[in-house]
């Protein structure tokens, strides 16, 4: 279905933006043994430039180096990210399809974001579209309300969600509801962020649901340093996570219905702040289970010898014992890997 309203908003829409990249990802997996591999992915996506009404339309191909170069059965794939049609202003709209939705103020851990998975090793991936109708309103330049509901053939099965946005005593701030009735499921939190000398931001949630009724929450702070240095630091609390590394059950990793097992974890991390003609942007992260003290640290150094042309050359090193959740995920010791990604 997607296909064929891709192929009609192709059709109709004119006096498009048309913006995209191309980017591919060698990397190096070692432990007791070696692997390579990667994928190439190209992304394009085209919107409206009318004020009062467009459309959006967003494809991805995604193309493993083991189908790329023959080496295994094909799987690559093609998808529709975006697929989705608006009317009104800025500050008065209703859009239907498949689009971004974003919720919560956290850099990397959003109990809120209950729509896009996260990619804990990439903060600032490319988030998929969510199938929904999403509605927004504006009552003046800090105060907001939102809609957003995914439909499905069975009422049963939908997500219904309602947010406000405000600010007050210079604080961004937030309360939201979201309801999801496939999993028995209310959601009910707040979010706050702002800035006294060090930035800091939170969010809060309290789900209750058929299993159990549980807490999750966030908070973080960063800075810029002398010597153009920016560091930040986010820890996560989720109550429906377990205290004891034998308690893992993976599984719910595999199928999706989980994305940590724990319920403690910190992200720290260290850069530059990039001037516009820097080339080199070296940082250096990690992300730790304070529950089995497993630690990912993700050295990284970003190059950009063109304009919208970068190269990214890093590693994803696991520490950790054996019985740790990160060790576990990945049956490696570690990966280097080189992104080069050109925009247009």
């Amino acid at each position: 279905m997607y296909h064929m309203v891709s192929i009609i908003l192709l059709f109709y829409m004119s006096s498009l933006d048309i913006t995209g990249y191309i980017e591919t990802r060698p990397y190096v997996l070692w432990g007791d043994s070696t692997r390579v591999n990667g994928f190439t992915r190209g992304w394009i996506e085209g919107r409206t430039a009318a004020r009062l009404y467009g459309a959006q339309l967003g494809l991805e191909l995604l193309v493993p180096y083991d189908t790329l170069f023959g080496l295994g059965v094909r799987h690559d794939t093609i998808g529709v990210s975006r697929c989705a049609v608006w009317v009104g202003p800025e500050n008065a709209r209703i859009s239907i399809g498949k689009q971004r939705i974003d919720m919560g103020t956290a850099r990397v851990f959003r109990p809120l974001d209950v729509f896009n998975a996260t990619n804990y090793f990439e903060p600032g991936y490319e988030r998929s579209g969510v199938s929904s109708v999403y509605g927004y309103y504006a009552f003046d330049r800090v105060s907001s309300i939102r809609g957003i509901y995914t439909p499905t053939y069975d009422w049963q099965h939908t997500t219904v969600g309602i947010s406000i946005r405000t600010t007050m005593f210079h604080n961004d701030i937030g309360i939201s509801g979201i309801h999801n009735a496939d999993r028995f499921s209310t959601l009910v939190g707040g979010e706050i962020a702002g800035e006294l000398g060090v930035g800091y931001w939170g969010e809060y949630v309290f789900v209750q649901d058929s299993v159990e009724d549980f807490s999750k929450f966030t908070t973080g702070l960063d800075y810029s340093f002398p010597l153009r240095l920016y560091g930040m630091i986010e820890f996560f609390f989720d109550g429906s996570g377990v205290d004891d590394p034998a308690l893992y059950d993976y599984s719910e990793l595999l199928n999706g219905t989980r994305q940590t097992l724990a319920q403690q974890y910190l992200y720290c991390s260290l850069s530059t702040i990039p001037l516009p003609f820097d080339v080199f942007r070296p940082s250096i992260s990690a992300l730790i289970n304070l529950i089995d003290n497993g630690m990912v640290l993700i050295p990284q150094v970003s190059i950009m010898p063109f304009e919208n042309t970068d190269i990214a050359v890093g590693s994803n090193i696991f520490i950790g014992s054996r019985e740790s959740e990160f060790k576990n995920i990945v049956l490696f010791d570690g990966a280097v890997y080189v992104w080069l990604k050109t925009y247009f």
